[in-house]
């Protein structure tokens, strides 16, 4: 795994199934929650403060998270009980990429 690299998790609406102080322990983690009226500008913020590393991102929560995920070309995990282990999976098994997305 790239020590340098950084992980963008956006927690999209509600999401109730994140363990906050399990996933503090992926190195380069950058979590963001976001919801409301303005979700396109804060998605994009959030994804420009990282354009200088490679990273891999992630969308997690329901069905606007799904539909953001597939407008970004970026995976989305369901929020459910299992979501804190798909996260450590994702991240075990995705390569980070210069300039995501």
């Amino acid at each position: 795994m790239n020590i340098d690299a950084c992980h963008i998790l956006i927690a999209i609406g509600p999401v109730f199934h994140l363990d906050v102080d399990r996933l503090k322990e992926q190195p380069g983690l950058a979590l963001y929650r976001v919801d409301g009226a303005d979700l396109p500008l804060e998605i994009d913020m959030a994804l420009l403060d990282h354009m200088h590393c490679p990273c891999t991102i992630v969308f997690v929560g329901g069905n606007e998270a799904k539909h953001e995920a597939a407008d970004y070309h970026v995976t989305w995990i369901e929020d459910t009980p299992s979501v804190n282990d798909a996260l450590t999976n994702f991240w075990r098994n995705t390569a980070p990429e210069a300039g995501s997305p």
